[in-house]
C-alpha cells in the first residue's frame, strides 16, 4: 500500500447499555488513529442509544446510525452503506479489542498485499473476568498467508474462528449489502464468500487482540424458535452447494462444517417440535457419511455422524447429553 488507508470501525449496537460503553473507549484507545467508528443503533430499547449519542458528540471520528430493529445482518450492511474507509472491520459491541488491533492488521495487509487479514480467534471471557490483550505484536513469525483453499480448510473444520468480527477487509472484497437479513448464521452465510472474493488471506497467529464476552444469552443459548432450523437449513445448503461448485476439493470440508452447524440446532429443538427435528435430521443424514468417513473432521462431529446411524432415538440422546455438558460447539 502506497498510503496510509482509512478504516471504518462499524459496531451494531442492541440492548447492550451494560457493555457498549467498554467496547467503545477500546476502539478509541487504538494506536492507530485514521479511523472512523460506526456506531449503528438497531432500534435498542435500553440505554444504549443515548450512549452511542454521548460519545458521538464527544469525538468526531463517531459516526452514530439510529434505525428500526432489523437484526445483526441489517445493522451491519447499514453501517457499510456509510463506511467511508479503505479497509473495514466489524466489532461486537459486547467485546473489547486491544489497542493494536486495528493497526496490527494494517500493518499486515500492507506487507502481505492481502485485501483480507485475520486473526485465528480471540480471548473469551465473562461479565467480571479480567482479559489481558496484546499492547504489542511483532509480525516476524507470525504472518502467514494463505491460499482462499487453504484458508477455507481451516475455517471449515473450525481451526480456525467464522465470524466476519475478527477481521480486517478491503472495502472491495465485502461488496454491498453482502449479509442476509433476517436470518441466523449470517457469519457462515457470508465470510466463506468474503475469503473467495479476497483470493488470499493474511493470518496474523495472535489471540490476544480481540477478546470476546461469553453471555448466558447468547444465540446457543437462547430460546429455539423455529427460525434457528430454517436458518441453518438455508445457509447449511447454500455454503455446500457453492464451496462444491467452487472448490470441489473442499467438498469433505464443507460437509463438515454444516453437519456441525446443523447438530447445534437440532440440539436446542424441544422433542414437541416434530416437524422441525424431523428437517434438521435430514440435513445431518445429508452430510454424516461424509463426516463419518473424513479423518480431518472434529472428533466430535465424527462421532456425532457415526451415532446417527444408530437412528434418530440414540441420536437425540447423544445431543442431550452434549447439551447437559455444555458441549455444543
Amino acid at each position: 500500500m502506497n498510503h496510509v488507508p482509512f478504516v471504518s470501525i462499524i459496531v451494531p449496537v442492541y440492548n447492550v447499555e451494560a457493555y457498549v460503553g467498554e467496547c467503545i473507549e477500546s476502539i478509541l484507545s487504538q494506536t492507530y488513529d485514521r479511523i472512523q467508528i460506526i456506531l449503528v443503533d438497531d432500534g435498542s430499547t435500553d440505554g444504549s442509544c443515548e450512549i452511542c449519542d454521548s460519545y458521538g458528540r464527544r469525538d468526531s471520528r463517531i459516526r452514530v446510525v439510529h434505525k428500526q430493529n432489523g437484526g445483526l445482518s441489517d445493522a451491519r450492511n447499514v453501517g457499510l452503506a456509510v463506511a467511508e474507509g479503505d479497509f473495514v472491520s466489524f466489532i461486537d459491541s459486547d467485546d473489547r479489542v486491544s489497542p493494536v488491533f486495528i493497526e496490527t492488521l494494517c500493518v499486515a495487509a500492507g506487507q502481505s498485499n492481502c485485501g483480507l487479514v485475520a486473526v485465528p480467534g480471540g480471548r473469551p471471557f465473562r461479565d467480571g473476568d479480567m482479559v489481558e490483550l496484546e499492547d504489542d505484536v511483532v509480525l516476524d513469525g507470525r504472518l502467514r498467508v494463505l491460499s482462499d483453499v487453504e484458508y477455507l480448510r481451516l475455517m471449515f473444520y473450525q481451526k480456525i474462528v467464522t465470524g466476519a468480527q475478527w477481521r480486517l477487509y478491503a472495502r472491495a472484497v465485502l461488496g454491498d449489502s453482502p449479509f442476509p437479513k433476517g436470518l441466523y448464521y449470517e457469519d457462515l452465510a457470508s465470510t466463506y464468500r468474503f475469503v473467495r472474493s479476497a483470493g488470499k488471506v493474511a493470518l496474523v497467529d495472535c489471540f490476544g487482540l480481540y477478546a470476546y464476552r461469553l453471555r448466558p444469552d447468547g444465540i446457543i443459548r437462547q430460546k429455539y424458535t423455529p427460525l434457528k432450523a430454517s436458518s441453518a437449513i438455508t445457509v447449511s445448503r447454500q455454503l455446500y452447494g457453492d464451496i462444491c461448485s467452487w472448490y470441489p476439493d473442499l467438498e469433505e470440508a464443507a460437509a463438515s462444517r454444516c453437519f456441525s452447524a446443523n447438530r447445534m440446532v437440532f440440539a436446542q429443538i424441544p422433542s414437541s417440535e416434530i416437524r422441525d427435528r424431523r428437517r434438521i435430521w435430514e440435513e445431518l443424514v445429508r452430510y454424516r457419511k461424509v463426516v463419518a468417513c473424513d479423518p480431518s473432521a472434529r472428533k466430535r462431529d465424527r462421532l456425532a455422524s457415526v451415532i446417527s446411524f444408530f437412528g434418530l432415538n440414540g441420536f437425540s440422546l447423544f445431543c442431550a447429553v452434549c447439551r447437559k455438558m455444555g458441549l455444543l460447539r
